[in-house]
């Protein structure tokens, strides 16, 4: 019988730890400083044209504000950063971390946005168009003459981004998804209304496809529009059940519209296992139809090989085709099998795979009860999420260079709207998602990251720095009149060096009664009325090499990623792609080091803590017995300088 694991509610639970607090404020202060019109301005020129408003009209219904530039929110991707946005919006509304101020300027930039786009939609009502909203721009009077032409381009599988059409499915995936984070998060009534026209102007348009024109369809990126659907689906199920009137008349339609975009085909190739299937496939393309698979099963779980094909999927990812980072792909794709070495290049892990990738690891963690998904949760968000934010700036990486030698390249304000912008604001509005886990009588920590917890019984107190201790203490207090009715369950790190020492309320507590299942369970009758439990994680080097690179290796410190500095003197960028800003230079000419004495390769790393030299008090660590003179420090903080993760040794 799998276990039913939830994420707590996303507002219980504050985050304390000092570095991801300010991570937190600085993406809200970017987000506030947006002009929320200039990210309106699409969505309002196409209603107007559907209202059939005057030029002058229209202008001023746009209050004379243009398209965000930049080659993204000015194309025909356009709109795709008003659905991140919405979603970041209403995690912050959701966010206890806010200070009161913040949260008030949060919450007015949320309901201003969705009052804009009822606006919007309420102007298609009892046109053919009914219900839809959207903010691509128009190349030409071809697409403001046929709003729907993208779409109709897709269906005749014409996907030249600039001239047919630019994964429009994907763009209103982005836009669901805010709508029903809206609704979900924060509260928004009208968020869901919203959805639901949006939903019902969907389930149209599939219903009138036929196999051909669904199987073309799928042929160009559409973004997770299962897993949104799927869930829209959930929430009109549940309000129809409860009576009430916020539901659509008939859910299954949207649930139906969800299948349309299950890719049963790919699915199956997938589980099959055949060898090399991902090579040379959009890794942020397939990534989200995964997710949807998944979200298929969450919303009908009879649908157990929809869970099948999500396990499989995630499992030949991080088997085969992921970074130490936890990151994955190479110029946006992945490539054969166990191929990584050779892919080490200045445009790996794109940010918003490794965003996709935590979502999925966390909803499988909680379909499973399987510990390998929260190990990968915790390693994805230190070492490639948390590395993906200029923590000065809050802005964030498109890529993630592995090879050794570049630097991380930033976005800025209202100059790059890159589909890994909206995931960054996104990113740093919800770190408080995956701490902590509910089941009926259990309360599981999944991180161990200084935080805050209330429940309807009890708070729950988690103080720590891993780079600074390897000491936990956690704190429970039952509410008033309350007693702690959970079993506390710890989660034992994959890097764990032994097995880690408990204390509850002082007292050692007993390793071989307290297993479970790759956690530490406290019974809930040793803190029934409150006390301290305290760990102690063991934490060391430990090293990895990648499989087609035998002595290529990076390290790790407990759950930290290590790179070493490498200075500042090479730090250009060029373009590539459609406008986004890469390295142009690296501060080495390779990557190989020789040790410098007389032992092999094998035998310098199972000896590693003689040669990678912790300073006492600091995360900041000396190669030693090499011809590399090299300081490695935390990557996830590594922002300010060109960095290498992976060397090759030699001897």
């Amino acid at each position: 019988m799998r276990d039913n694991w939830t994420l707590v509610k996303h507002d219980a639970v504050k985050v304390t730890d000092k570095y991801y607090d300010e991570a937190l404020h600085i993406d809200v202060k970017n987000m506030l400083a947006l002009d929320a019109d200039r990210l309106l301005a699409g969505f309002r020129e196409t209603a107007a044209i559907i209202a059939g408003m005057t030029p002058e009209a229209k202008r001023e219904f746009m209050k004379n504000k243009e398209r965000y530039g930049g080659g993204w929110e000015n194309s025909l991707i356009g709109g795709h950063t008003m659905g991140h946005y919405i979603t970041a919006l209403a995690q912050a509304a959701g966010n206890p971390g806010l200070s009161d101020e913040e949260q008030k300027a949060v919450c007015e930039r949320l309901d201003y946005v969705l009052e804009a786009l009822t606006v919007c939609q309420e102007l298609t009502e009892g046109t053919e168009l009914e219900g839809y909203i959207f903010g691509s721009d128009f190349p030409n009077k071809d697409f403001s003459d046929n709003l729907l032409l993208q779409f109709d381009n897709v269906e005749k599988g014409l996907g030249e981004i600039f001239t047919q059409s630019w994964v429009p499915w994907y763009t209103m995936h982005k836009i669901f998804t805010g709508l029903n984070a809206a609704y979900i998060i924060a509260g928004k009534e009208s968020a869901l209304k919203l959805a639901n026209g949006l939903g019902l102007w969907t389930a149209r348009r599939t219903e009138g496809w036929s196999e051909e024109t669904n199987k073309i369809v799928l042929g160009i990126e559409y973004g997770g529009m299962n897993d949104c659907l799927y869930e829209l689906y959930l929430i009109n199920k549940k309000l129809k059940d409860e009576g009430s009137e916020l539901a659509v008349d008939d859910p299954q339609r949207i649930f139906n519209a969800a299948h349309r975009f299950d890719e049963v085909e790919l699915f199956e190739k997938i589980l099959s296992g055949e060898k090399d299937v991902l090579d040379n496939t959009h890794a942020n393309t397939t990534i989200p139809k995964f997710i949807g698979a998944l979200a298929r099963y969450e919303a009908d779980p009879s649908e157990t090989k929809y869970l099948e094909y999500a396990e499989s999927f995630f499992d030949m990812v991080v088997g085969k085709h992921t970074y130490v980072t936890g990151g994955n792909s190479e110029n946006e794709h992945f490539g054969k099998d166990n191929i990584l070495d050779a892919e080490r290049t200045h445009v790996n892990n794109e940010t918003c795979n490794t965003y996709n990738m935590l979502k999925f690891s966390r909803r499988l963690f909680a379909a499973t009860g399987n510990k390998k998904y929260l190990d990968y949760s915790e390693r994805t968000l230190i070492n490639a999420i948390m590395a993906s934010q200029n923590h000065e700036t809050g802005f964030t990486t498109y890529f993630q260079p592995m090879a050794t030698g570049y630097h991380k390249v930033f976005n800025t304000l209202d100059g790059n709207f890159w589909c890994c912008t909206g995931t960054g604001y996104e990113n740093f509005t919800k770190l408080q998602r995956g701490i902590y886990y509910r089941e009926e009588g259990k309360l599981l920590v999944a991180l161990y990251l200084a935080s805050e917890l209330k429940t309807d019984d009890y708070r729950l107190v988690q103080v720590c720095d891993l780079t600074d201790s390897e000491k936990v203490k956690i704190t429970i207090t039952p509410n008033s009149g309350k007693k702690i009715t959970d079993d506390i369950y710890l989660r034992i790190p994959e890097w764990a060096k032994e097995f880690p020492e408990v204390r509850v309320n002082g007292d050692v507590l007993n390793e071989d009664n307290s297993v479970s299942g790759g956690f530490i369970v406290v019974s809930k009758e040793l803190i029934e009325n409150g006390g301290e439990i305290e760990l102690a994680l063991p934490m060391g080097l430990h090293y990895e090499n990648l499989p087609d690179g035998k002595n290529t290796y990076a390290f790790l410190y407990g759950p930290y990623l290590l790179s070493a500095r490498l200075g500042t003197a090479k730090m250009k960028t060029k373009f590539h792609g459609v406008q986004v800003s890469v390295p142009a230079e690296r501060a080495v000419e390779n990557d190989d080091i020789k040790i410098t004495d007389d032992i092999s390769v094998d035998d310098f790393m199972k000896d590693i803590d003689s040669h990678l030299i912790k300073r006492s008090g600091e995360m900041e660590f000396d190669l030693k017995g090499t011809d590399r003179d090299l300081v490695f420090t935390t990557h996830f903080n590594q922002y300010k300088e060109c960095y290498g993760i992976y060397w090759t040794f030699k001897n």
